[in-house]
């Protein structure tokens, strides 16, 4: 794959709000889950989600795929937008538009033979018959790592990592083009990750597939992915090569991720700043950009201004932030004194006392 690869995937304003009903102690509200992406996914590569949990990146992830409907925007498949697809064409969609989900014992019905799991596809798509989907089933476990007399079992037979290859085989079964990975091995033990990551990697190019992995692991994005999209709040903050990322990230909250991930960057020796505050509710993001309330670098812009996703520098990647020319060249320092809302100046206040007195009586 090249950087000039062609899009298979694009969104234009994409958009996904979920209402909240009232409750006995709460208004109804409005939250907005994923709020105006712009996004290609070029076709072959491997693009990670990442971020906080609840920034979106599963919804977008769903989305991509046809599993949630957007309330605004447009999410375009091949040149074709997916709300333009009949109900036939999208149910013939499903075969090149694939999901691996992130619990591989909740995704898997537990009363179902593994050779049927895998091999409905194959029936409601392709219409095999029982001894062609038994073959093709077969063929679909060995290529996962498993051995075709595995079929005759039921999902609570197997280990955690070897129900998520099931589900890998699943995805599979009718020749897909893009499978959206869902958090796929964050349910896993590090070593059985491991072996997951080897996997993907190696059907990706043996099938030429494209991937869009949501993970929360930066260690586990560096390895398999060509460029990451970093999410905070329902927005893209920052997109950029994998490399580039992990080497210079430019937006306040990638350089955070990064410090609390610290064996993602092994031998880095920058000063560390984690972040400070909590994640704003997505019923009432803040004005502006929605990382100033926990931003070290923040400015009375940042609260009125809301910065759009744009190219950064020469390099192809593009960041949502008024400073970021000034933090890749080391200039925050000469910027005002950050700008923090009261009630967070005040939180950093009691907690500061707080840990003071104890500290006197443990003394």
């Amino acid at each position: 794959m090249t950087p000039l690869s062609r899009p298979i995937i694009e969104t234009v304003g994409l958009e996904k709000h979920f209402h909240l009903p009232a409750g006995p102690f709460r208004p109804a509200a409005t939250l907005r889950a994923v709020d105006g992406i712009d996004l290609a996914v070029r076709e072959g590569e491997t693009l990670a989600l990442v971020g906080e949990s609840g920034c979106g990146k599963s919804t977008l992830g769903r989305m991509l795929v046809g599993l949630l409907d957007p309330s605004g925007g447009d999410v375009v498949y091949r040149g074709r937008n997916l709300a333009a697809f009949t109900r036939p064409e999208l149910r013939s969609l499903r075969r090149e538009l694939q999901i691996i989900f992130q619990d591989p014992f909740s995704s898997l019905n537990p009363r179902m033979l593994v050779s049927d799991i895998v091999g409905e596809p194959l029936w409601l798509h392709e219409g095999l018959g029982r001894r062609a989907r038994g073959e093709r089933v077969a063929e679909l476990l060995s290529l996962v790592g498993l051995s075709p007399e595995h079929g005759e079992r039921y999902p609570h037979e197997f280990s955690g990592g070897q129900r998520q290859r099931i589900g890998i085989a699943r995805a599979l079964a009718c020749g897909p083009k893009v499978i959206v990975g869902d958090e796929p091995v964050s349910a896993l033990d590090i070593s059985v990750q491991a072996q997951i990551v080897n996997l993907l990697e190696d059907l990706k190019e043996r099938l030429g597939l494209t991937l869009i992995v949501v993970a929360h692991g930066l260690g586990v994005i560096r390895h398999m992915s060509d460029r990451v999209a970093v999410m905070y709040l329902g927005e893209i903050v920052e997109m950029a090569e994998t490399d580039a990322l992990f080497d210079s990230p430019l937006h306040p909250y990638s350089r955070a991720l990064l410090a609390a991930n610290p064996r993602a960057v092994a031998g880095d020796r920058r000063p560390r700043r984690l972040l400070e505050g909590e994640v704003p509710s997505p019923t009432a993001p803040p004005s502006g950009c929605r990382f100033h309330t926990r931003c070290p670098h923040a400015q009375a812009i940042c609260a009125e201004s809301r910065p759009r996703l744009a190219p950064a520098g020469t390099a192809p990647r593009q960041v949502a932030c008024h400073f970021w020319a000034e933090i890749a060249e080391g200039e925050v320092a000469h910027l005002p004194s950050p700008v923090r809302p009261p009630a967070l100046t005040r939180r950093l206040a009691l907690f500061s006392e707080s840990s003071n007195a104890h500290l006197r009586h443990e003394e």
